[in-house]
């Protein structure tokens, strides 16, 4: 005898049994208590006009357990465990603050299981603020024939603030180092204050902008009859010159093949606002990569607005 084909509703009852299956099987799998470890910033409110004098770490290890449907997607970058410091008696040399699970705030079906390290040794003392002087650190050497003729940095000085024995210590704030053999012609750098004692706040802290100039000592070329090129909106004007000279060093490796090509005298004429008024311009000039600016003949031109 040949088998009878199955119905349609039991075909129905096999998918639905799959279906159910499957929904057990997730619901097993998200179910399933899953520890996690995140880390979580460490925040101390102090006591007025005192300071934490030791070392302390800037966040801790929180291991959490939950569902995995609630930990695994779990994040706590932007959670902080906060420590009230103005009840603890900094009279004591140093004391020990242990750290609770109540100190985390986590989500509905989560619980924090351990942190680590579980307390902090802290010792608090008097807390000062001073101003200190900013030095750029370098590195290297100007390149031959070549001259720092200026150098100039703001800020000057920074105003920080921490324990009382960790400031007497410091008497200056360095920058990130300048390599001086990278210097060319007339600029200015961003540099960042290099890290200190992380016991110290630096007020308004921000980069130190050094600025720069460096000239040859001696010229090797002389060039000539420079057309000066005016950066103006006024449409008529009168300049005691329309040329310029230029003394300049060429580097070895430029020599051979070093042309005009590339260089500019540029003149930049202010809007004054008003005619039959002459104004003392200060010349500039571009050069080519490899060529460095002496001197320029005149250095300022006179302009008659018309």
């Amino acid at each position: 005898m040949s088998a009878k084909p199955e119905s349609p509703s039991k075909h129905m009852l096999k998918f639905i049994s799959l279906i159910v299956s499957m929904t057990l099987w997730f619901y097993v799998l998200n179910s399933e208590p899953l520890e996690v470890e995140r880390r979580v910033a460490l925040v101390f409110i102090k006591p007025p006009g005192l300071a934490i004098n030791v070392e302390v770490p800037k966040s801790v290890k929180v291991k959490v357990k939950g569902s995995r449907a609630f930990v695994q997607g779990i994040d706590l970058s932007n959670e902080k465990l906060i420590v009230d410091l103005r009840n603890y008696p900094y009279t004591q040399e140093n004391f020990a603050i242990p750290l609770e699970s109540s100190m985390v705030r986590i989500p509905f079906g989560v619980e924090v299981v351990e942190i680590l390290p579980r307390q902090v040794i802290l010792s608090l003392e008097r807390e000062i603020n001073k101003f200190v002087p900013v030095r750029i650190r370098s590195v290297g050497d100007i390149g031959k024939d070549l001259t720092l003729v200026e150098k100039s940095h703001l800020p000057k000085k920074f105003k920080i603030r921490g324990p009382y024995n960790v400031l007497k210590k410091i008497g200056l704030l360095e920058t990130t180092p300048v390599d001086l053999s990278s210097l060319e012609g007339e600029g200015e750098l961003r540099l960042e204050l290099e890290k200190i004692d992380s016991r110290v706040l630096i007020e308004e802290k921000r980069d130190v902008e050094y600025s720069y100039l460096v000239k040859p000592n001696k010229a090797n070329f002389t060039l000539k009859d420079i057309e000066i090129s005016f950066l103006t909106k006024h449409s008529r004007f009168k300049a005691s010159s329309l040329k310029a000279s230029l003394d300049v060093l060429v580097s070895a490796g430029k020599k051979d093949s070093f042309s005009q090509e590339g260089v500019r005298v540029i003149a930049e004429i202010p809007d004054a606002g008003q005619s039959d008024k002459v104004i003392k311009v200060k010349l500039r000039a571009t050069l080519p990569d490899g060529v460095n600016l002496l001197q320029i003949h005149p250095e300022f031109i006179n302009v008659s607005l018309q």
